[in-house]
């Protein structure tokens, strides 16, 4: 990649492609090779997937140095995978996921990993 624009393509593709109905997403872009992507993605049985994607090329590749992913499920987090730097005793170190009060080792997503998630969790709630 090149401009930071072809990266952001790709995550509105990737969007676009999901089990999502809906969505709003923002992005900025700072330089020819920085950006933040934000943005709400929502689903067909009420629930919503928070996300922000702060995001630098290096060598031509998306490096995200910032990143959260948050669903939302009857207003309940479900689950939650960020990379703030709270948890140093993880292997996964800064990554993680939080599932209820559990705080686990999770190596890096990306955003096709989560909406995969999100589709099995809605798949098979809905087979109940």
């Amino acid at each position: 990649m090149r401009h930071i624009d072809q990266y952001l393509s790709l995550v509105i593709r990737t969007i676009r492609r999901s089990v999502a109905v809906d969505d709003k997403v923002t992005y900025t872009v700072d330089n020819p090779l920085t950006g933040t992507i934000d943005g709400t993605l929502y689903f067909q049985d009420g629930s919503r997937l928070e996300f922000t994607e702060q995001i630098s090329l290096r060598a031509g590749r998306p490096v995200k140095q910032i990143y959260r992913y948050q669903y939302i499920h009857k207003k309940r987090s479900l689950f939650r995978y960020d990379n703030a730097p709270h948890y140093p005793q993880l292997l996964t170190f800064p990554h993680h996921k939080h599932e209820g009060n559990k705080v686990l080792a999770a190596k890096e997503p990306t955003l096709k990993q989560i909406l995969d998630e999100v589709a099995d969790l809605i798949s098979r709630s809905s087979d109940r």
